[in-house]
């Protein structure tokens, strides 16, 4: 092989050395593209699914008050009826007591 020849396989080489770095480059910029938008569509699938499950636990937690807001009412109208008829029945009885004062007075 001549100095020439030589030369000219050397310049070809570099020339193929030159495209496979640039082709790797571009690869690795498709690679690191791709990584990146796999990456926030995981980060948006995570947000999207916390948002949910927070409104699932709100949502338990709001028919959870609710639902104890309303035993407390039952309970509350309950111990009402039960003091309106004590005075009742109290109120009879000292009606009865007064009009027995009058009468005997």
């Amino acid at each position: 092989m001549s100095g020439i020849e030589a030369v000219k396989r050397i310049v070809e080489t570099e020339a193929k050395a030159r495209t496979i770095v640039e082709e790797a480059r571009v690869r690795a910029q498709q690679i690191l593209s791709q990584a990146s938008q796999e990456t926030e569509n995981v980060r948006q699938h995570v947000l999207s699914s916390a948002k949910a499950r927070r409104e699932e636990i709100l949502q338990s937690a709001r028919e959870h008050a609710e639902s104890e807001a309303g035993k407390s009412d039952v309970e509350t109208t309950q111990q009402l009826e039960g003091y309106r008829k004590a005075f009742e029945g109290r109120k009879e009885l000292a009606v009865k007591k007064a009009v027995e004062l009058v009468l005997r007075g």
